[in-house]
């Protein structure tokens, strides 16, 4: 009788926790802390998103969305994102997300409105202004084991205007079109704005918006010819390249400034990795600094320093196992920080990159930082770091 009286305790007490881990807790507090030798405020696995039109920050754990107000220290349980009916609504739970090494479940952006358009479980959500509840508004066309994620993380895009647009990303072995998709609430469903021609790239890594020219941008890989970076001043439906045909021109995030876009090679090219600046007004590009494995994200803070990370997953240039965190000042001096070491580097099922992801936001007074698969943090640990901080570093 007390064995089962036992066992019934314990299932009670799995249930309850979770119910608790599903809701996600109803606050997550920033704590102060040192990392990669610099001070800053911490967070329990929360993967960073973007600021809002209002400047505050979102995250997510799981499919939980989370909102630290500005110039707070707690970030607030917001929304709870749909998966649907699929496999994929386990990642509601704390220990299967572990147990994956996919703590990477939601993506999302925020209109000027208020409206979130999120990606899980390869399905699109939207929870327009006012909204209380996400509804299913589309599905990616290519999502899954074996397929990949359909989307980058850098590559969905919200513009000042309401409208949403994401580009496709997946493994397209056999070199597929790939598309440009636009959605905006007077739409009923996602359309085609751009599509890329069988054999023309492999995917897309990023679509963003310059701040000083409203020009929206793209960058695709991964292969030299595949690789090209170009804009729009039509929403997409024509684009004009900078370049292309090189590793050179392989990048996930562009760092835009008055006068010149910034970026660093997704490459394990020994010869062409670095960190590159292309002048706006004379169309010419320059390599500043030499890099070795792949910088994944990028972003310039308020008063001018662009920050920049390289990942660790197996490229042919990577001299060590630790990511790297890049500080170039205004005079695009550079120093690198050596940060955390790869964790689950062995292929197989629980094999991921190391990385460093940032916030999507450009002009930020902060560093924000989600550490992905290494040895000195548990997974999805987010990290912000003051810009006085970095200034003082650098």
């Amino acid at each position: 009788m007390y064995s089962l009286y036992f066992t019934v305790l314990i299932a009670v007490i799995i249930l309850i926790y979770l119910i608790l881990d599903y809701q996600g807790p109803k606050v997550i507090i920033l704590r102060p802390d040192i990392a990669f030798d610099l001070k800053c405020l911490r967070a329990k696995e929360l993967i960073i998103q973007e600021s809002d039109n209002d400047g505050n920050l979102w995250a997510s754990r799981g499919l939980v969305l989370y909102k630290l107000n500005k110039g707070s220290e707690k970030f607030i349980r917001t929304a709870h994102v749909s998966s649907g009916l699929s496999f994929y609504w386990l990642n509601n739970f704390t220990l299967f997300r572990r147990l994956t090494l996919r703590p990477e479940c939601v993506e999302i952006t925020i209109a000027q409105d208020g409206s979130i358009i999120a990606l899980s479980a390869g399905k699109i959500w939207s929870r327009m202004e006012n909204g209380r509840h996400f509804k299913k508004t589309g599905t990616l066309a290519h999502f899954g084991k074996g397929i990949g994620r359909g989307i980058m993380s850098t590559g969905l895009l919200s513009t000042d205007i309401n409208k949403f647009y994401f580009g496709e990303y997946f493994s397209n072995p056999e070199r597929t079109s790939v598309s440009v998709y636009k959605f905006s609430s007077n739409n009923v469903a996602w359309e085609t704005v751009y599509e890329f021609n069988a054999g023309q790239i492999r995917h897309i890594h990023a679509l963003q918006s310059d701040p000083y020219t409203k020009l929206l941008w793209i960058c695709t890989g991964d292969e030299d010819s595949e690789a090209m970076i170009g804009w729009s001043d039509n929403s997409f439906e024509h684009i004009h390249f900078i370049g292309q045909g090189s590793q050179v021109w392989r990048a996930c995030q562009l760092v835009f400034t008055k006068e010149a876009v910034y970026w660093g090679t997704d490459t394990g090219s020994e010869d062409l990795a670095g960190i590159y600046r292309w002048d706006k007004k004379t169309k010419e590009l320059a390599l500043l600094h030499k890099t070795e494995g792949a910088v994944f994200f990028g972003t310039v803070l308020e008063n001018g320093i662009i920050v920049m990370s390289t990942d660790r997953e197996g490229f042919s240039n990577e001299k060590d196992n630790r990511t790297k965190l890049m500080l170039l000042n205004k005079n695009d001096k550079t120093i690198t920080l050596l940060c955390g070491t790869w964790n689950y580097r062995k292929t197989g099922f629980r094999f991921n990159f190391a990385k460093l992801r940032f916030q999507r936001n450009q002009g930020n007074d902060f560093l924000a930082v989600s550490v992905l698969n290494q040895k000195e943090f548990p997974d999805g640990e987010l990290l912000l770091f003051n810009e006085t901080d970095l200034l003082a570093y650098n």
